[in-house]
C-alpha cells in the first residue's frame, strides 16, 4: 500500500512538472513569436504610441493651438518690405491636416510607407484639420495676407483630391495660385521663391519638418547634428517667424539619425534607431 501511494505521489509530481514545462514552453513560444515579427512589422509597431499621442492626447491638441496662436501673433506683428504683400507659407501633412488614420491603418497591417497607398489615401479625401489650422488660415486670408500651401503631395494624381479635401474642411482661398505641390523636387526652395516673385514676402512659415522653412537648403537631407546646429543658428526666429508643429511619427529627423538611412533594410534601420539612443550609464 505504501509503495502504491509513493508511486501515485511521484506520478502526480511528474505530471505537475511536465505541465509546468509545457506552460513555460507555451509562454516561451508566444514570446518567440513576438520576436519573429518581420523587421517591417517591428518598424511599424514602433509608431504605435506616437500615433496614439497625436490622435488622443490633450497635450498634442494644446501644442497645435499654441502653434497657431503664436503664428497669428507673428503674422499680426510682421511688417513686410515696402511694396510687398504679406504671405504665410505652410506645409500640409501634419501641419494643417491630420493623416494619422492612414498611419494607423499601415501600422495594423504591419506595412511601411507605400507611395501608391498614400495616393489612395489622398484620393479618399479623409484627412482632418489640425486643431486651430482652419481658423488661422482663414484669419490670414481675411486680414490682408495670403496663405500658400507648400506641400510635397504630388502634382497630378494627388492635386485635385487635396484641393477638394482642403475646401471641404473649410480652408478658404485654396486654388491653383496658393496650392503648390511637388512637381519635380521635394526641396521647397524654388516654390518659396515662386511666392516671392509674385510680389509677396513670406512673414511666417509653419511646418512639422525643418525642411518646411526658408533655411531648408541648410537642413535638407542632412544628419541631425547639422540640423540641430541649424536650429541653434536660427533660435530667435522660432515662435516669431518659424512655427513648428510636433510630429514624432515620421519626418527627416528619422533619416537624420544615420548616414544612408533609406538605403538600409528594415533590420538596418532598427539598428540605427537603437544605436542612436543616449543611454544612462548606470554606475556598477
Amino acid at each position: 500500500m505504501k509503495n502504491l501511494v509513493k508511486v501515485l505521489f511521484m506520478m502526480s509530481v511528474g505530471a505537475l512538472f511536465f505541465a509546468a514545462c509545457a506552460t513555460d514552453s507555451g509562454m516561451q513560444n508566444k514570446s518567440d513569436a513576438a520576436y519573429k515579427l518581420s523587421d517591417e512589422a517591428l518598424l511599424a509597431e514602433q509608431t504605435m504610441l506616437a500615433i496614439n499621442w497625436m490622435q488622443q492626447s490633450g497635450e498634442y491638441r494644446a501644442l497645435a493651438y499654441q502653434a497657431f496662436n503664436a503664428a497669428k501673433m507673428a503674422f499680426d506683428a510682421a511688417k513686410p518690405a515696402n511694396g510687398m504683400k504679406k504671405a504665410v507659407a505652410v506645409d500640409l501633412d501634419e501641419t494643417m491636416i491630420d493623416n494619422m488614420a492612414e498611419g494607423a491603418y499601415r501600422l495594423l497591417a504591419h506595412k511601411s510607407f507605400d507611395s501608391a497607398m498614400w495616393t489612395q489615401w489622398c484620393e479618399a479625401k479623409q484627412a482632418m484639420a489640425i486643431p486651430g489650422a482652419v481658423e488661422f488660415a482663414n484669419y490670414v486670408n481675411s486680414h490682408g495676407g495670403k496663405m500658400f500651401y507648400v506641400s510635397n503631395r504630388k502634382v497630378g494624381a494627388e492635386y485635385q483630391a487635396t484641393l477638394e479635401n482642403l475646401k471641404a474642411l473649410g480652408f478658404t482661398g485654396v486654388d491653383e495660385t496658393s496650392l503648390l505641390l511637388k512637381d519635380k523636387e521635394s526641396k521647397k526652395t524654388s516654390r518659396f521663391e515662386q511666392v516671392e516673385k509674385a510680389g509677396y514676402e513670406i512673414v511666417v512659415y509653419a511646418g512639422d519638418n525643418l525642411d518646411d522653412f526658408a533655411f531648408t537648403g541648410e537642413t535638407y537631407h542632412k544628419l541631425n547634428d547639422v540640423r540641430n546646429a541649424t536650429v541653434d543658428k536660427y533660435k530667435t526666429d522660432f515662435g516669431v517667424k518659424y512655427i513648428v508643429l510636433p510630429n514624432p511619427v515620421y519626418g527627416h529627423w528619422i533619416s537624420g539619425l544615420g548616414a544612408d538611412y533609406y538605403k538600409k533594410d528594415d533590420a538596418g534601420k532598427q539598428k540605427i534607431h537603437r544605436d542612436s539612443l543616449k543611454v544612462w550609464k548606470k554606475a556598477q
